[in-house]
């Protein structure tokens, strides 16, 4: 795998478990959380702005599951983690209330909490050093809320670095999301999006108390926002530095499974004067270099191609919590 696949692999993960250090402190055994999540920011063409009345709001939904990690820096068998679940039904704000796992009652170096269960893989748990693996499928399914289209939930990430359980908690957004905006009269039962340059599913492994999501959110806005970062000689210490196998490094691992994402349709019908919504979800620095997005029409025998291609697209770039608008027609 190229060294800047690499980068981004880890990075997509690096963001969510920045861990604070503190005391033991003894206290009864943690049975509920409240967690919320901020407003998706939306840009077309570069330009950002909210919008607060066409799906930018993450909203919790019953069955949902978080896992909460309690960890020990010096030896990460004494680590503690367990599944939390809501009830909630369509809120940005939810409770989640201890389902399996450890008690949680004595804190240890810091406590974080990932979104969802699904991309937490089982392989090697626990272990001296707190490594922990993670899965980024290459599918995902067409979701209606309400009647509303939005993410698939399994492919969202979002994390949180805790110095205590109490309280309102905020789960931060690791992936953004590419909306498709389509017109046309045709059903639409696919849609592949394919990097030119990166790996868009795979998996990544790496110490969990060595991460910094002040870093996480340094790293992500430079390699956005400058065309080619491994240039910059600053830059390349300070990640080589951090992504090795130091006693402070992240001694990350990642496996690149493939450059395309899917999102299965139910062929979901068009219309021709009003825009229908499709959301991928992807990781950070996912379309930077170029992209191609195919959509897959009921009767056609090939799909719809969009090319984006070169790096005068940058501005297409995946951000964490950042929906990048796309608007496509003539899809019959």
């Amino acid at each position: 795998m190229k060294k800047t696949n690499k980068f981004f692999f880890a990075m997509l993960f690096a963001g969510s478990f920045a861990l604070l250090l503190s005391s033991c402190e003894k206290d009864k055994a943690v049975k509920s959380l409240s967690f919320d999540v901020p407003t998706f920011e939306e840009e077309i063409d570069g330009k950002a702005y909210i919008d607060f009345n066409d799906g930018n709001k993450f909203k919790w939904q019953a069955g949902d599951q978080v896992v909460v990690y309690n960890l020990d820096n010096a030896n990460g068998m004494n680590s503690q983690k367990a599944i939390y679940s809501t009830t909630a039904n369509g809120t940005t704000r939810a409770v989640f209330n201890y389902s399996s796992g450890d008690d949680m009652s004595t804190k240890l170096d810091g406590y974080f909490v990932f979104y969802p269960v699904s991309k937490v893989s089982t392989d090697g748990w626990p272990n001296a050093n707190n490594y922990q693996y993670f899965n980024v499928e290459a599918t995902q399914t067409y979701t209606l809320v309400n009647g509303k289209s939005t993410v698939d939930p399994n492919s969202m990430a979002l994390a949180s670095d805790l110095s205590s359980l109490n309280g309102t908690l905020t789960m931060k957004p690791i992936f953004g999301n590419l909306r498709l905006k389509l017109k046309g009269t045709g059903k639409v039962n696919k849609i592949v999006v394919q990097d030119d340059r990166f790996n868009l599913s795979g998996r990544v492994g790496m110490r969990l108390h060595n991460v910094s999501m002040e870093k996480f959110t340094a790293a992500q806005n430079y390699y956005i926002a400058v065309d080619d970062p491994y240039n910059n000689p600053t830059f390349v210490n300070f990640w080589s530095e951090y992504s090795g196998s130091g006693p402070e490094g992240l001694n990350y691992i990642t496996e690149g499974a493939g450059k395309t994402m899917t999102l299965n349709c139910p062929d979901v019908q068009l219309n021709e004067s009003t825009e229908s919504h499709f959301f991928i979800g992807l990781r950070p620095g996912a379309l930077k270099y170029g992209f191609k997005v195919f959509i897959y029409v009921s009767g056609n025998a090939t799909p719809y191609e969009f090319d984006y291609t070169g790096s005068n697209n940058l501005h297409y770039g995946i951000k964490a919590g950042v929906n990048k608008g796309l608007s496509l027609s003539g899809i019959n």
